[in-house]
């Protein structure tokens, strides 16, 4: 991380977006030496933005003009409460577009933006806010699905054992309280697991083939410890299954409130419409997701 840190938080002065206001302010000060930067968007849709008229013209500098005032204020309000530094910023054009020219421009360590909130709609196909802002970021983005704006004390952290993964680690412990428990999850998918494929096994030898497999993933995450480096005390999870559903279960059993997945390369449309990790993470996570970058 540089000398000085940017925490950048999308708000549309929502009541839901107060969530990632908080937490964004939070994290702020758990990083130490940070600015958070808050970022407010006015995206030009129909209406008196939509007129090529004096009047036009007028209505949308006073509608910047209030919305500058309300950021100011919020952003006094946080620097109070938690004792830090806060730089409102209000820009005006397409909400993606300009938040990734903010994170570029200042180079962002951290977006937070809510799960709720700047016009997010859960679209099949069309994509949502996350996502689009998922694609070609240039750094992690944390989204916040809990109103709670405590410090996280239980987090999941699915790993796949590839180059991405030590980014997925290193990233993540920046935003993460040294005292909280940090999970490592590899998920092993059986071929055919869900086709009673191995309905005439006798249960040993199944029960043997698994153990096998958990062996030689637990082998792996031994040697990912070893590459990461870190001082942290980690604790291990293997288990066989579909990994989204197996990584959501245990979230949900077993009370994390933050999972962190590593993205590979640029998230594709593709990888969207078919259905990925990150894509069922975002969508159905009941804790914050915190998705790091691959470099």
């Amino acid at each position: 991380m540089s000398e000085k840190s940017y925490i950048l938080t999308a708000t549309d002065m929502s009541d839901w977006a107060k969530h990632a206001e908080a937490k964004g302010a939070a994290l702020t000060r758990l990083v130490g030496n940070a600015t958070m930067l808050l970022v407010h968007v006015q995206e030009p849709r129909g209406g008196v933005f939509a007129m090529d008229s004096a009047n036009a013209v007028l209505n949308k500098e006073l509608y910047r003009v209030e919305a500058e005032k309300a950021l100011e204020e919020t952003a006094r309000q946080l620097a109070v409460k938690k004792g830090i530094t806060v730089m409102p910023i209000v820009r005006t054009g397409k909400v993606t577009d300009e938040i990734k020219t903010v994170i570029k421009d200042k180079k962002a360590d951290l977006l937070v933006i809510g799960a709720h909130g700047l016009g997010y709609h859960f679209l099949p196909i069309i994509g949502n806010i996350p996502i689009k802002l998922l694609q070609g970021s240039e750094c992690p983005t944390l989204i916040i699905r809990q109103e709670d704006e405590r410090p996280y004390k239980k987090v999941l952290m699915p790993v796949d054992f590839s180059n991405v993964t030590i980014n997925q680690v290193k990233q993540s412990l920046k935003f993460i309280p040294e005292n909280a428990e940090v999970i490592l999850m590899g998920v092993c998918e059986s071929p055919n697991s869900d086709l009673n494929f191995y309905s005439n096994v006798e249960p040993a030898v199944l029960e043997a083939y698994r153990k096998t497999i958990k062996d030689k993933e637990q082998e792996k995450m031994d040697q990912l410890l070893q590459k990461v480096g870190s001082l942290r005390q980690f604790k291990t999870h293997i288990e066989i299954g579909v990994p989204h559903k197996a990584i959501l279960s245990y979230a949900k059993m077993n009370g994390v409130d933050l999972l962190v997945l590593g993205k590979h390369h640029r998230l594709r449309i593709e990888d969207y419409l078919i259905g990925s990790t990150i894509h069922y993470a975002i969508n159905e996570a009941e804790c914050d997701v915190l998705i790091t970058t691959s470099a």
